[in-house]
């Protein structure tokens, strides 16, 4: 008796999945994995010196105990996705690593001293104090590691590191003399301006209007209120009294040289910080 159309006899479909296993392999679709697999593979393709990797040759989705092509070993399929959660988790939980912005400090530095290097105010200390002012109340928050120096925050090695970037790629040359650093823009003085607009477009604004502050103000005065900021954000950070006389004998504790201000330099830097708004705030 004829077979009915379109109800093909299951059996005639069924697959011998070792047969399909060993004909992929020979055609080259899977890696051999005995000698006769192997010998007919080079018949076709040719002898190889690859060395394959012992995982390779028996991949454990061909072991003889997978069930079928329509029907995979579930609690196998189950253990492989519980490694790969697990080991995608311990990625993505691991400790992140900091991001270098070491470049981004140095086009950061590039616009300040861009913006002010014609003022005879500017010069190392000016700069690194507005660093870390423009870091800080920009809320720029790059890597630093501004400590309590003499003449108040400081990262020792950034300065000697811009100086000699600022050469290297010929974005400034830097000259000393007997009144400090001076700042020229050398022939590729333009190449910083297109990160500066990338990295920092969200605060043009504000360090335009930071710079603009301090533009006449001399190197004292900006010691003066980069001091008292430090000071503000750590007694705020350890909740502490912050007012203006602890402010003061928080200055005079600083460093036995913080002695040469006047009392009365430091209320006045105090009262002009609040008037520009230039405080910290706890984020």
């Amino acid at each position: 008796m004829a077979k009915a159309k379109g109800k093909p006899n299951k059996e005639d479909l069924t697959i011998n999945k070792k047969d399909l296993q060993a004909d992929m392999r020979r055609f080259g679709y899977l890696l051999p994995t005995n000698d006769e697999e192997l010998e007919e593979f080079e018949k076709i393709f040719g002898k190889t010196q690859v060395m394959f990797p012992q995982h390779l040759k028996r991949p454990a989705f061909l072991n003889e105990n997978v069930q079928s092509i329509d029907q995979p070993n579930e609690l196998h399929v189950k253990k492989k996705t519980q490694l790969a959660s697990s080991e995608a988790s311990k990625k993505f939980t691991a400790k992140p690593t900091k991001k270098n912005d070491y470049f981004k400090k140095l086009v950061l530095a590039a616009e300040i001293a861009y913006q002010l290097y014609e003022e005879p105010t500017f010069g190392h200390v000016k700069f690194v104090k507005l660093l870390y002012l423009c870091n800080q109340v920009c809320k720029i928050r790059l890597t630093v590691n501004f400590g309590k120096y003499a003449a108040g925050p400081l990262d020792g090695k950034l300065i000697r590191v811009i100086d000699s970037e600022f050469r290297k790629k010929m974005w400034f040359s830097v000259t000393q003399s007997d009144y400090g650093y001076r700042y020229e823009p050398d022939e590729n003085i333009e190449d910083y301006k297109i990160y500066y607009s990338r990295y920092y477009k969200n605060q043009l604004h504000q360090i335009d209007s930071l710079i603009e502050l301090f533009r006449d103000k001399r190197s004292d005065f900006c010691e003066i209120v980069a001091t008292v900021y430090y000071l503000w954000s750590e007694f705020m950070v350890k909740h502490k009294l912050v007012n203006e006389a602890s402010l003061i004998k928080g200055f005079y504790d600083w460093d036995e040289r913080k002695k040469r201000f006047k009392e009365a330099e430091i209320r006045s830097a105090i009262d002009w910080m609040n008037e520009n708004e230039i405080v910290p705030a706890l984020t």
